[in-house]
């Protein structure tokens, strides 16, 4: 049979004490004295997005006020100045090949040549494969000047020679030699004509998902083309570092609160110490042992 002696008397010596018999279930838990408040001690408080804002800005940066080692902002700010110095080169590249093939362009193609040739068209036999019209697809800026300018305006378009080749005759006309113009002389068989090689033609085959389509090449055209896709590529490829450089400023950026916070983590779990009384009934004092805790 059991009593209330024996309820009383009932081991609970695992359960925490209380300066109270009434709260059993508190605690006396002393803090060792690195933890005690301290009323001139300022708290430092972590903030986790400050790292991340400097290697934003400065990749690296964020990972050097962390204390990280020294290899982790080598290594971001490597990517950041390769990155940019590559950038700078292929630009210069491309835009030192794009002046070249322009000249050659400049030298080769001329309006002239376009609208005589275009007239008599030399590519016998194969003309269902070139759009050999002067108001076909496609069509270049013109600028006139003089009589011609008072008559029909200043800037016109390459169409208006269909109804006058005369012009391409005067000094009073010229192409505007601009973006468009140098895509059209190297992209289009409506201006394959103005090469001054066209007696050189021949029909290159280009596969198009699943449709082949037929270009009218001549050897400089091939040539100028040629550059110009070299100088294309560069551009793409100075492209790829930019975005580089933006992926490397936002890696370092969550690398480093990352990295920041796992140094917090693991600071709070340092040297924590916790002192505990466990409550004895058959104790006089309610006090049946002392609990020491290290925590690092």
């Amino acid at each position: 049979h059991m009593s209330a002696g024996d309820l009383f008397l009932y081991d609970d010596r695992f359960q925490p004490a209380s300066p109270f018999h009434q709260n059993v279930g508190q605690s006396f838990m002393f803090t060792d004295s690195t933890e005690m408040y301290d009323s001139t001690v300022v708290p430092v408080v972590n903030y986790p997005a400050k790292p991340m804002l400097y290697s934003l800005l400065v990749p690296g940066l964020g990972q050097y006020k962390n204390g990280d080692p020294l290899w982790k902002s080598a290594i971001f700010v490597g990517i950041e100045v390769g990155s940019i110095v590559a950038a700078m080169q292929w630009n210069k590249q491309a835009e030192d090949i794009r002046k070249e093939y322009e000249l050659f362009g400049d030298e080769h193609w001329s309006i002239r040549d376009w609208v005589e040739n275009t007239q008599i068209n030399p590519i016998t036999g194969l003309i269902q494969y070139a759009d050999f019209k002067l108001d076909g697809t496609h069509s270049l800026d013109l600028h006139l000047s003089g009589s011609l300018a008072e008559e029909f305006g200043e800037y016109v378009s390459s169409d208006s020679l269909a109804a006058h080749p005369e012009w391409v005759f005067t000094d009073e006309i010229t192409v505007l030699q601009d973006q468009h113009f140098y895509e059209n002389i190297g992209k289009y068989d409506q201006f394959v004509g103005g090469w001054d090689d066209i007696d050189q033609w021949y029909v290159k085959e280009k596969t198009v998902e699943d449709t082949v389509e037929t270009i009218l090449m001549t050897p400089n055209k091939k040539d100028y083309n040629n550059e110009r896709a070299r100088s294309n590529d560069l551009l793409k490829m100075a492209n790829y570092a930019i975005t580089a450089t933006m992926f490397n400023h936002v890696i370092s950026g969550i690398e480093a609160v990352f990295s920041n916070q796992r140094k917090a983590r693991l600071k709070a779990k340092e040297n924590q110490t916790d002192v505990g009384l466990y409550y004895d009934p058959r104790n006089k004092y309610g006090i049946g042992g002392i609990k020491v805790s290290f925590q690092w």
